[in-house]
């Protein structure tokens, strides 16, 4: 593995949309995308890439060119919760327990340490994925609350949503 932890580029945009569309396909009880609500766009996906805030962080995972994992945190902008910075991860399955995750994760930490807006990062969890709440509390997100049965899989059952946070100042 050639493995690339950087800002995403537009020659990325089609291999972002890849990577969407796999780990939503790999973790259909376990992660909600906005792919689940309609066909990615490729010029819409290129507008992402070039209108990053500059108290937001995207970052991709490459191997080689090929895009395997993402995470996006973006800055509250609402006056109230300006302090807040929320985020969301995705790594390919046949990527996990190399890393990647912690990485990617440990990045947004440092960039929210370092800035001087952001206080908190909070993120959102699906109560079934034991993995990702428990690569979380390595880095010292805490539970704040559970919001029961909150999510509706696919085969009619319903698994909770939590909300975690970490205070980085």
């Amino acid at each position: 593995m050639n493995l690339e932890i950087r800002k995403p580029k537009i020659e990325d945009a089609e291999s972002i949309i890849e990577h969407k569309i796999k780990v939503t396909k790999e973790n259909p009880d376990t992660l909600a995308t906005a792919i689940e609500n309609q066909e990615p766009d490729l010029d819409d996906q290129i507008e992402k890439i070039k209108n990053t805030g500059e108290n937001d962080l995207k970052l991709v995972a490459v191997d080689g060119d090929k895009v395997i994992g993402i995470i996006n945190m973006f800055h509250d902008h609402r006056h109230k919760f300006r302090h807040i910075g929320q985020f969301g991860i995705s790594v390919q399955q046949e990527y996990a327990g190399h890393g990647i995750g912690s990485k990617l994760i440990q990045e947004v930490v440092d960039f929210a340490t370092e800035n001087d807006k952001i206080e908190k990062l909070i993120l959102t969890v699906f109560g079934n994925n034991d993995g990702a709440i428990k690569l979380y509390e390595r880095f010292g997100f805490e539970s704040e609350a559970t919001l029961k049965d909150q999510v509706k899989l696919n085969n009619d059952s319903y698994t909770d949503l939590i909300y975690m946070s970490k205070w980085v100042k």
